[in-house]
This record gives C-alpha cells, structure tokens and sequence, in this order.
C-alpha cells in the first residue's frame, strides 16, 4: 500500500454497509487508507470489510449505533487501538423514513432526528477533538439537499440540520487544522477532497 495518497492513514466510515457509504469504504481502502467500516447492521459492517481485506486492503467492520456516544466512542477507540491513529471521517450514516408530518409518529420524528442531526454531531464532536489533538484531519459528513412539499419532511429538517452544523464545525476547527465538508448521494469527488485537504 506504500506510495499510494492515502497511505499510513486511517479512515472511519458511518454507514458504510450499503450504498454510497460502502463505496467509500472500499475507495479509501483503495487509495491507501487503513478503514473502519462502521454500520449499525454488524454483518454489513464485516462484509464490507472482508471485500476490502480481499481485494488487498486494510479494514475491518464494527457495529455501532452513531446516536449512542459509548458506542460512537468505542468505534473511534477501537479504530485508534488498530491503526494508532485518525485521520478521516466520513459520516455517511443515516435514516430516511417516508410519510407527511401530520400523520407522522412521534416515535419515527425522534429517531430520525436523533440519528441523523444528533448522530452526525456525536460523531463529528469525538472525531474533531481527536484529530485536533493529533495536529489535524478531515471531517465529511453527509447532507442531501432535500426540497419541500415531498415524502420525506422529517428527512428534508435533518439534512438542512447537518448542513448548518457542518458549517459551524468548520468555522470553529479550521483554526485546528480540521476541514469540515458536507457530500450529497451523487458526490464522486469525496476521496479527492480528502486527499486534498488532509494536513
């Protein structure tokens, strides 16, 4: 892996069992980065790992709920534990029920909130004192643009939250030698942004 962008790195990827959190896994791991593929669904997690182990990389999987702390702590942990350091997050978890508010349940309102606005500060907060207290890194956080009047209104509040909370960290850590930037689902320049903005 000697030579390649990423080399000696270390990457940590939310959601990454499925979708476009998935294929950033697997090109961070192309590109040279050492990857914790993170997901809530534990087989996911290790399957795309061992594709990444597979095709030559280096990886492994981990289940964890982004809106719990311990557990986002203990994905952060582990990954620092394997690979000595971090260097890269790509937050990619998240949830998109369908259905109007009026009818909505007030279950299905809490978790969409608590685990895309809650979940991406969680992680984004424990990622962003690490890598400022290693000299720097690169925080991406996923934030779809979603217009109003669709299915997804509680979907649409969270992505917006996201956004705005992506340009706060940025304006707090850049002092820190932390970039902070937000992907859509038809992003294909999220590694060369990494690449391009890692210290």
């Amino acid at each position: 892996m000697t030579g390649l962008p990423l080399s000696g790195r270390v990457a940590i990827v939310t959601g990454a069992g499925r979708g476009l959190g998935a294929t950033l896994a697997r090109e961070l791991a192309a590109a040279g980065a050492s990857v914790c593929a993170a997901d809530l669904n534990p087989d996911r997690a290790g399957r795309i790992a061992g594709e990444i182990t597979t095709a030559g990389g280096i990886a492994f999987g981990w289940q964890a709920d982004v809106s719990n702390k311990f557990q986002a702590a203990g994905m952060i942990e582990t990954t620092r534990d394997r690979y000595g350091r971090l260097d890269v997050l790509v937050h990619h978890a998240h949830i998109s029920p369908r259905g109007q508010l009026l009818p909505m349940d007030e279950w299905d309102w809490r978790r969409t909130v608590e685990v895309n606005v809650s979940g991406a500060f969680i992680v984004a907060q424990l990622c962003g004192r690490v890598m400022a207290d290693e000299g720097g890194g690169v925080l991406a956080l996923f934030a779809e643009p979603v217009a109003p009047g669709g299915s997804q209104p509680a979907y649409a509040l969270t992505q917006a939250s996201v956004a705005a909370l992506a340009a706060e960290l940025a304006a707090e850590m850049v002092s820190q030698s932390v970039t902070v930037f937000t992907f859509a689902p038809a992003a294909s320049d999220v590694v060369s942004r990494l690449i391009a903005y890692l210290p």
